[in-house]
């Protein structure tokens, strides 16, 4: 077995029991040391003192390397000798230390002085004052701060000696690292986040800064909250298994964490949301394992969430509800376009019905009675026959007027809306017995042939709907041009009602189109229609559409093109012992048949024929006839500007008036123009004759 290194205090012991032996010899004492053993002892002092010389270098070497501080002190406290290392901390030179100017006490900081001397007592003692922090306070007055540990050697003057590690690198890193953690605090306190770093093996938390006392709504007073605290007191029990799990899946260092959750606040009874976000990592001291975080409050982040999300859910509600409508209104489209159909049909057997069973017998009449005029030689027979023949054209006039008004008043071509309301207030009462209270803005004409078609029809539509459905006979029409030039129209009832948005048009076999194609037809135009009922309670339906004005106060019929045989007719003029007669009508039959009556009946003179306003004002102007037998509808213009014209250059001819129509305020127009008389087509020949004598004789 390897035999232990001898320590230095054993060779002071043993040193000291060689020189106990040297003594001894030096006086004769020879019985102490005999025989072989001398020998030995010398031997083990030789061996002893290499040794010493061995420590001796090395500890030299440890001295002159300067890693350290090493001085050598006696009793009295003077320093003997000391290193290069330990000169610098303390501010002395080589030289202050041999002129004897140095001592431990000199050195020392004052707060440290008063242990000087247990230290002194120590050592004397041969015992070791242990690791310590103290400082040199230098002659330059700075101070060198150390740690340091000072052991008394065995001699027989009382050395011992003293080892210092100058501690300033650490206390700049120390100062350097609490400036960076002083500026971080203050970076996270200028934060709209918290920040915290708890250690999670010792359920502690270092630090935190004030906004986590903010978001977690506690007061300064209280400790920092440890992660445990968190879990158990904060953390909302919707969310603390999921959050718990979260957390203990991510706690391996180096690995990132992000979840969100819901906390009680003590300073509120409202729940908020807070989002925490860390790091995990080893604490290199204890190797715990830790966590430096921040946390959010995201309250205000998750009501935009949830407000986001309910305007999500409504906008997807309307796009449902809004492709919902349209696939009803797909369906309702097509079962208008199915009853388009069907109304088409059934006003085309109308139209057949009437030419079949009225229109057609009665010409089939007419001619078996012309046949029978070809027979007869008797001219009594004949004038009966004739006068058979003319019964039989006025009642097929009759149901022609009677057909052309149902298609297509003549009120609305003259007069417009007001005048197609008026032919409505007629129209109902004979009809259905229904009495129409209207209102007419004066202001209501003019307005756009389509539109004012299309505002008749709806009304007409309308005003079924009541006589079939309310249970009333009366309602209230009301006409009227808004500022901002719309048409309004309104009907109203006090009948039965209904609820609108329950509201489901039957289908049947009738003509009716119903609301919903009154409705589609105004959007076509920019209108629209609102419907204000409830049962029991009446209803008014409320139509508006652009007006688009035009500039022609009187609304005319599509335009006319004259074709070759319509070319105006001119007659040679003979001397003025008869009656001069122009005629204007747009149709050639009726123009020839005029003009074989006119000429059979003695004193009449007929110069030519017009079939529109232009040529029969520039041949009135040429042949300046007595009389002109003037239709009122021509084409693009009428009759009214037509008599208007002639009569304002030449005042002395006198007008006579054509026409299917009888309504008030086209007769009423036509005299304002001038004319002298006004009458029907379907008036006899022996009127119309009469009344052109009449008006050249002042009758």
């Amino acid at each position: 077995m390897k035999p232990e290194k001898p320590t230095y205090q054993d060779l002071e012991n043993q040193l000291a029991r060689v020189r106990d032996i040297l003594t001894a010899m030096q006086q004769g004492q020879v019985d102490v040391v005999v025989g072989d053993e001398r020998h030995m002892h010398l031997l083990c002092l030789k061996h002893t003192i290499d040794m010493l010389r061995e420590n001796e270098r090395n500890f030299r070497a440890l001295a002159d390397a300067n890693l350290i501080g090493i001085g050598f002190g006696d009793s009295s406290g003077n320093i003997t000798y000391i290193n290069d290392e330990m000169l610098r901390m303390t501010g002395y030179t080589r030289a202050d230390l041999l002129a004897g100017h140095i001592s431990w006490e000199k050195c020392l900081a004052p707060e440290n002085r008063p242990e000087a001397g247990t230290w002194a007592e120590r050592l004397s003692n041969h015992k070791v004052v242990s690791v310590r922090e103290w400082a040199f306070l230098r002659p330059d007055g700075k101070r060198t701060p150390v740690l340091g540990a000072a052991s008394g050697i065995t001699s027989s003057d009382g050395l011992h000696v003293i080892i210092a590690l100058d501690l300033t690198p650490m206390r700049q890193a120390e100062a350097s690292s609490w400036k960076s953690d002083q500026r971080l605090r203050m970076a996270a306190d200028s934060l709209d986040i918290g920040v915290f770093e708890w250690n999670l093996t010792k359920d502690t938390t270092f630090w935190e800064n004030d906004q986590m006392y903010r978001i977690f709504g506690r007061s300064r007073k209280l400790p920092p909250l440890r992660y445990s605290d968190f879990l158990d007191q904060a953390v909302d029990f919707r969310d603390k298994t999921a959050f718990a799990r979260a957390f203990s899946k991510a706690q391996q260092p180096g690995n990132s964490f992000t979840s969100a959750c819901r906390i009680h606040r003590p300073d509120k009874n409202t729940v908020s949301w807070v989002e925490i976000t860390g790091r995990f990592y080893r604490n290199d001291s204890d190797l715990s394992l830790c966590m430096i975080g921040i946390a959010k409050d995201i309250s205000a982040q998750k009501q935009h969430e949830h407000t986001i999300k309910k305007i999500n859910d409504l906008l997807e509600q309307d796009v449902r509800d809004r492709t919902a409508k349209i696939q009803i209104q797909t369906e309702r489209m097509r079962e208008l376009a199915n009853k388009l159909g069907q109304v088409e049909q059934k006003e085309r057997n109308r139209l057949a019905a009437v030419l079949h069973d009225h229109i057609q017998p009665l010409v089939v009449g007419a001619r078996m009675h012309l046949w029978d005029i070809q027979r007869k030689n008797d001219l009594d027979a004949i004038h009966k026959t004739a006068h058979k023949i003319e019964g039989v054209l006025e009642e097929t006039l009759a149901e022609l007027r009677s057909l052309t008004v149902d298609l297509s008043p003549s009120a609305i071509l003259n007069d417009g809306l007001a005048g197609g309301a008026n032919w409505l207030v007629t129209y109902m009462k004979k009809k259905f017995d229904f009495t129409l209270k209207c209102r007419i803005d004066d202001t209501i004409d003019p307005v756009a042939e389509n539109t004012c078609f299309l505002l008749f029809q709806c009304t007409k539509e309308l005003l079924f709907n009541v006589v079939k459905h309310s249970g009333e006979k009366q309602a209230s029409l009301s006409m009227k041009r808004t500022n901002d030039q719309k048409i309004k129209i309104m009907v109203s009832d006090s009948g039965n009602g209904f609820d609108p948005d329950a509201f489901v048009e039957t289908q049947d076999n009738t003509a009716s189109l119903g609301l919903f194609s009154i409705e589609e037809r105004l959007k076509d135009i920019g209108g629209r229609m609102n419907i204000a009922s409830a049962p029991g309670q009446g209803t008014t339906v409320t139509l508006t559409a652009p007006a688009e004005k035009t500039d022609d106060a009187v609304t005319t019929g599509p335009g006319y093109n004259r074709r070759a045989e319509d070319q105006a007719a001119i007659s040679d003029r003979h001397p003025k012992d008869s009656i001069s007669i122009l005629i204007v009508d747009d149709h050639k039959l009726l123009r020839e048949g005029l003009v074989g009556l006119l000429e059979m009946e003695p004193g009449f003179e007929v110069l030519g024929e017009a079939a529109d306003a232009v040529t029969a004002i520039d041949l009135a102007q040429k042949l300046e006839p007595d009389v002109v037998i003037m239709d009122v509808n021509l084409g693009e213009t009428n009759g009214i500007d037509a008599t208007r014209q002639i009569l304002f250059k030449k005042p002395h001819i006198k007008v006579v008036a054509l026409s299917m129509h009888s309504d008030k305020k086209v007769i009423n127009a036509m005299y304002h123009a001038g004319a002298s008389v006004f009458l029907n087509k379907t008036v006899p020949s022996d009127e119309l004759i009469a009344k052109v004598r009449a008006c050249l004789s002042g009758a």
